[in-house]
């Protein structure tokens, strides 16, 4: 069994979703709100990199998911086709007076 020979295809800024031209705005206040998570200030250039990453990152999840989905249906159908060769030599055997493996 092979990999697959299609090329995984490389993520471009132009098919990113659009990104807001400003970092989230993050409140100033004297003390955190205990329920809050900490909160970081990023520049936009990082933010952005972060998005292309993501992005990157769902597309690679997302031809994982394809490719392993083909090779499931893959191994199914090779397991039908042992089924029935197996069956097949237990004919021949039975037919030929052979005694047949557990």
């Amino acid at each position: 069994m092979g990999a697959s020979t299609e090329p995984i295809p490389e993520v471009t800024p132009s098919a990113l979703p659009a990104t807001p031209q400003t970092p989230p705005v993050i409140p100033a206040t004297s003390e955190p709100s205990p329920s809050s998570e900490p909160r970081i200030a990023i520049s936009i250039s990082e933010y952005r990199s972060l998005c292309h990453t993501l992005q990157a990152l769902t597309t690679s999840q997302s031809i994982l998911t394809q490719e392993m989905t083909a090779l499931r249906a893959h191994q199914e159908q090779i397991i039908a086709t042992q089924t029935q060769h197996t069956a097949i030599l237990r004919q021949i055997q039975h037919h030929l007076g052979i005694p047949s493996a557990p």
